[in-house]
């Protein structure tokens, strides 16, 4: 899941009031739309803070934007938790084992090995480089899966 709208300011020019792309929003266009110059930044917005106007357009462009990111923020944090779920029933799962201790074995499923079966046919010395743990204690866990398997 990525994010790639970004809200663009539209401006008129002073000749014939056709619309173009703005350098950035105004200050109170920013304002209007419940945001500070520094949260709009944050959010990784351009403020131009020469200009001295404010189109509706583009306060709706802002609070459509708000509404955007935060739909996206909360199915970044749905993601996660679904995440921090599997890598809890992982746990569980590789505790099992009694070669495999439980600050072991959340390394282990950090480290992508979920299942015993992952454990039984894992690459040792890859395994030792992601987790920290060495690859002798690597080994004995490994052992121990394949009985279980």
């Amino acid at each position: 899941m990525s994010f790639d709208i970004i809200a663009e300011p539209a401006v008129k020019s002073p000749k014939d009031a056709k619309p173009r792309r703005g350098r950035g929003f105004s200050i109170e266009e920013t304002v209007q739309s419940g945001l500070t110059v520094d949260d709009a930044r944050k959010m990784g917005l351009i403020v131009d803070i020469r200009r001295k106007t404010a189109y509706p357009e583009n306060i709706e462009a802002l609070k459509q934007y708000q509404k955007d990111l935060e739909e996206f923020v909360a199915a970044l944090a749905a993601e996660e938790g679904t995440a921090t779920a599997t890598v809890a029933k992982a746990v569980d799962e590789l505790s099992a084992l009694k070669a495999v201790k439980a600050n072991e074995a959340e390394l282990l499923a950090k480290a992508g090995i979920k299942t015993v079966s992952d454990l039984a046919y894992c690459d040792i010395a890859k395994a030792a480089n992601k987790t920290g743990i060495s690859e002798e204690r690597i080994t004995e866990m490994v052992k121990a899966a394949l009985k279980k398997v």
